[in-house]
């Protein structure tokens, strides 16, 4: 009789063990498998996230725009240049600077103000 101890690949010297040795191989394999699965999953699940930020800031900004556009009688591609630079020139986001806009209603900020008035003159 021969001694299973010695063997390497988990077999018995009977013949019993390649069907165990066959599911480990596939335990293995699924495995690895769902490894993978899980950190697409994980990709996924945080491109969902930037997006969705994405999607908000635009919703954020869109709004500003539609204000500056009524309130300054200026079109949508002049009201973010207006958003854009008063955001630049003050070092700060442009989502920032549009938020504060839709919240402040009925002020303006002084970026804004500051960059019109840069805007118009020669």
């Amino acid at each position: 009789m021969e001694d299973d101890s010695n063997r390497l690949d988990g077999a018995s010297a009977d013949g019993d063990g390649s069907a165990a040795t066959a599911t480990d191989v596939e335990v293995a394999r699924l495995t690895i498998y769902a490894d993978l699965q899980e950190r697409k999953v994980g990709e996924l699940q945080a491109t969902v996230s930037q997006l969705q930020v994405a999607l908000d800031s635009r919703v954020v900004i869109d709004r500003a725009l539609g204000m500056l556009a009524e309130r300054f009688n200026l079109q949508i591609p002049d009201a973010f240049e207006l958003l854009r630079a008063a955001a630049r020139d003050s070092r700060r986001e442009v989502r920032a600077l549009a938020e504060e806009i839709t919240t402040a209603r009925s002020e303006t900020p002084a970026e804004i103000v500051s960059a019109r008035e840069r805007r118009s003159e020669p």
